[in-house]
């Protein structure tokens, strides 16, 4: 029950909220260059969905230090591409915002992870909005699993927008 609740708050800390939004172009998705010269935590892989026109950097760890930077990894979630529920989350509508437009993934769209020269590909099968305390979204799985969250509705905190997908060779 510890871990549950500590987890829950762990999850609700990294919002930051920013007034508004809007639809960006490709350019802004792509973290990387700001990313390789900072003197910043090193990332540990990089995320790429087609559909959302995004290329970002992964750090380890879910607050506004990692999410300021990129997508972070939920610690003790397994390596890209291991048996398990590897938790990416990121920011909507503060700093460089990569799951700003999360909502547009559907069922069957890619999303790439690769650390050093491996590439792993997962396929989209399913999206849901939970409560911030839905701690079930980071429970381990059998099978390779990715799950994305963020903040929802937009510039909100009273929900998260959650999208899982599974490893395809």
């Amino acid at each position: 029950m510890r871990r549950v609740i500590s987890l829950a708050i762990a999850m609700s800390m990294f919002v930051t909220l920013a007034p508004g939004s809007s639809t960006a172009s490709a350019e802004r998705f792509d973290t990387s260059a700001f990313a390789a010269s900072s003197k910043q935590k090193k990332s540990i892989g990089t995320i790429v969905i087609p559909r959302l026109k995004l290329k970002s950097p992964i750090y380890m760890g879910i607050t506004d230090r990692e999410f300021n930077l990129g997508v972070g990894q939920w610690p003790g979630t397994p390596k890209f591409g291991r048996k398990g529920n590897i938790v990416l989350g990121g920011h909507r509508t503060s700093a460089f915002r990569p799951f700003e437009e999360i909502q547009l993934l559907r069922g069957g769209d890619l999303i790439e992870l690769t650390t050093g020269k491996k590439t792993f590909r997962y396929r989209v099968t399913g999206r849901s909005i939970v409560k911030p305390t839905a701690m079930w979204i980071t429970n381990p799985t059998r099978t390779p699993t990715l799950t994305l969250f963020s903040c929802h509705p937009k510039g909100e905190i009273t929900h998260r927008y959650v999208v899982r997908a599974v490893l395809i060779k």
